[in-house]
């Protein structure tokens, strides 16, 4: 080995230095990751609307939230494209430090209160349980930015009162009153390097284009915690532009509360630690401006302990823990796969957007069970199928920030005409496996397993100020309940304003629950109502 001398050594810890150097100094020039969570009060929904109004580019195919900020569109950005008047009219503060490469910024803090009169009811919201009585949810914290690091805290907290309501031998159950819950929301640390972004989180995330429903992930239970690899922004190749999460973390359950995929009722002694693992991938090809294609995947793993069984013995890593990557069909794992105790979901969807024109269409049909083979496949696509599809239409108006918006949405999750074949059981409850729930919420389908929906939503907007008129009409579990059909049938009105820096979000509505929990003749009449507080620092 050659000597180098004093002078050869300082010279390379020079060379070595510059090169570490230039390496912090390419990831902190990275674009901010700081994003908008699930469900926020207005700002998410407003989002989208920017979108059809060509504020925002066509590439982001919104079926991947939550949606990222970034240098270009910051937080301000957002605030300004809302309401240019309110924006140069108030003064904000949350920059506390503001740099290319340290940024330490107040984010919004929220609190959300919600009050069912008669039964159960509400969905898409997060930590509320689905329950009679005044809830509360509180929510705030920071973003910090430190070269490719970042941190985004926003611990909360719910009260739920839970108080007893009307029960059927088919629906609902005792309950236990005052449930006090702390989360740490929505959190989550990452590494970002151009477009990816590595890291964990317990931030709730959505999956598919859906507005009100979503197949695969919503915003219905809490978050849970996950190790994830994503794309803060659509990654730009040759063929066009891409989108992705992958992400592997533990549900759980709580035995002393119902359970929405078992009609409200408990089961005992069920405490369980179950893995997910999901993948959602999104294209928005070069030659087909506005239309984004995508396909998510996801497994529910029974128990933690089932790893520790015969049948995990030889099992890879990537069979146990990600499982997104093994095989489609299951003709080659039929004799094992089942004994593994895990259930799959898969679907494909599609989104167009039409700025021109301030309009978009989007459809998602999804399976609950592996098909044998493509020939299984071809001979019966509705096995096990469900699927969403809705349009959404904007129509500016003279003044700026102002608009009309229309919105038509139809969630199908009754089984098709297969099940005269296979009765493949709801979506969410596959063979005996009661899955794909997070402290016994449903994680994806908000409405329900085997429920059917249309929401229909009109809408005027200025700025920050909008007056909605919405109806939904929800048929519950129709397939397993044939007779005294229970039908939701749902009259909403809403109303946004803002008080300063105090962004006021209200809902009241009026459930219709005919023959409710499937009792011939029972008809309950529940007021929902719901307020929403941001306070923009």
């Amino acid at each position: 080995m050659t000597d180098i001398g004093p002078k050869g050594l300082i010279l390379r810890l020079m060379f070595l230095r510059n090169i570490f150097l230039a390496t912090l100094l390419i990831l902190s020039l990275q674009s901010s990751a700081q994003f908008v969570a699930v469900g926020s009060v207005r700002m998410e929904e407003a989002m989208r609307d920017l979108q059809l109004l060509d504020k925002i580019p066509q590439d982001y195919s919104f079926a991947n939230r939550p949606y990222s900020l970034s240098r270009n569109f910051s937080l301000d950005s957002l605030y300004k494209w809302i309401d240019t008047d309110y924006y140069q009219k108030t003064s904000f503060h949350h920059n506390i430090l503001n740099k290319k490469s340290f940024k330490f910024i107040l984010l919004p803090a929220e609190l959300s209160q919600q009050l069912n009169t008669k039964t159960p009811f509400g969905y898409n919201d997060g930590s509320f349980l689905k329950a009679r009585g005044y809830q509360m949810n509180a929510m705030g914290g920071f973003f910090l930015k430190a070269g490719p690091l970042e941190i985004q805290a926003q611990p909360n907290i719910t009260y739920s009162q839970n108080n007893s309501y009307y029960t059927t031998p088919n629906w609902g159950s005792k309950t236990y009153p005052n449930i006090f819950r702390k989360y740490t929301g929505q959190t989550e640390a990452s590494v970002n390097i151009g477009s990816i972004s590595g890291g964990i989180s317990t931030a709730n995330r959505w999956y598919g284009p859906g507005i009100h429903n979503s197949v695969m992930m919503s915003n219905n239970a809490p978050g849970f915690a996950n190790a994830f690899l994503r794309t803060k922004k659509p990654l730009k190749t040759p063929i066009g532009s891409f989108e992705w999460t992958l992400s592997t973390g533990w549900l759980k359950e709580d035995s002393s509360y119902a359970f929405e995929n078992y009609r409200m009722k408990p089961f005992s002694n069920r405490n369980r630690r179950m893995l997910y693992n999901g993948l959602m991938i999104s294209h928005q090809p070069k030659w087909l401006k506005g239309m984004h294609v995508g396909l998510i995947r996801a497994y529910n793993t029974k128990s933690a302990n089932n790893f520790k069984s015969e049948v995990f013995k030889n099992s890879s890593f990537i069979d146990k823990y990600l499982p997104v990557f093994t095989v489609l069909t299951k003709s080659k794992i039929i004799y094992f796969e089942d004994a593994k105790e895990r259930d799959q979901q898969a679907s494909i969807f599609i989104r167009w957007v039409s700025t021109k024109d301030h309009f978009e269409w989007y459809a998602e049909y999804g399976w609950n069970d592996h098909s044998i083979n493509m020939r299984d496949l071809a001979m019966g696509p509705g096995h096990s199928a469900v699927y969403l599809t809705g349009l959404k239409k904007i129509v500016p108006l003279k003044k700026n920030n102002e608009y009309v918006n229309v919105e038509l949405e139809y969630m199908r999750g009754q089984q098709l005409a297969e099940y005269i074949v296979r009765d493949a059981g709801n979506w969410n409850w596959h063979g005996d496996l009661q899955s794909f729930t997070n402290m016994n919420q449903y994680i994806g389908s908000a409405v329900g397993g085997g429920n059917n929906t249309v929401h229909f939503l009109t809408s005027y907007h200025k700025g920050w100020k909008r007056y909605a008129l919405n109806f939904e009409r929800i048929s519950n579990d129709p397939h397993y309940y044939p007779t005294n059909k229970w039908i939701d049938f749902i009259t909403g009105i809403s109303h946004d304003r803002t008080l300063g820096n105090l962004v006021i979000q209200s809902n009241l509505k009026w459930a219709h629950q005919k023959n409710y929990g499937w009792e011939a003749g029972k008809t309950i009449n529940n007021i929902f109502a719901s307020v929403g507080l941001k306070y923009l620092f």
